[in-house]
């Protein structure tokens, strides 16, 4: 059986504490590194977030704050347990709210926001536009982006609520060719898409 006593030491010697009182060798900021490195991706995977891919400022929040808090933890600037604890309290924090903005619409566009017309019909609606800071420079951006070269193909274009701009194109109509046939056949009509 294992005696926790003997271990005590053991672990203050390779990590230093879990508050350290004393400044740390490189080798318990490297096992401190590991630790809060393994347990920042426990509790990130727990969470479900979605730090990579569409982010809303609810993500970008998880990504900032903890990334501060478990760098304090490695450093010994605060305690081990502190620095996890914090850190899962921060995750399921945002478990829920995304849970809750899942459930409920009217929360989701508290806590997350929600889409924004900024062209319509191949106008820039200049105050969309200015509201959300986004230049025709941005706009044009956007579009080249999409594989559009001019603005008049664009039905709608709207502000994502993870801060994107996505494009609905105009669909054309198809064109329609009447030929008609000499010696009293019959006109044949044909449709091009």
């Amino acid at each position: 059986m294992i005696d926790l006593n003997q271990i005590g030491p053991w672990l203050h010697e390779i990590f230093g504490g879990d508050f350290p009182s004393d400044r740390l060798e490189i080798h318990q900021v490297m096992a401190r590194a590991v630790v809060v490195y393994l347990a920042g991706i426990a509790i990130i995977r727990i969470g479900k977030s979605r730090s990579i891919g569409r982010i809303t400022p609810l993500d970008v929040l998880l990504g900032f704050v903890p990334g501060s808090l478990l760098s304090r933890g490695i450093t010994g600037n605060a305690s081990l347990s502190g620095t996890i604890a914090s850190s899962a309290a921060l995750v399921a924090t945002h478990w829920l709210l995304t849970r809750l903005a899942c459930q409920w619409h009217w929360f989701g566009n508290l806590v997350k926001g929600h889409a924004n017309v900024i062209v319509e019909n191949g106008q820039a609606l200049q105050d969309c536009l200015l509201r959300h800071h986004i230049s025709t420079h941005d706009l044009e951006e956007a579009l080249r982006v999409k594989g559009l070269d001019d603005l008049t193909q664009v039905r709608l274009a709207f502000k994502e609520r993870n801060g994107e701009i996505s494009v609905l194109t105009r669909q054309e109509p198809p064109r329609i060719l009447d030929i008609a046939v000499q010696n009293g056949i019959q006109t044949v009509r044909i449709k091009l898409e």
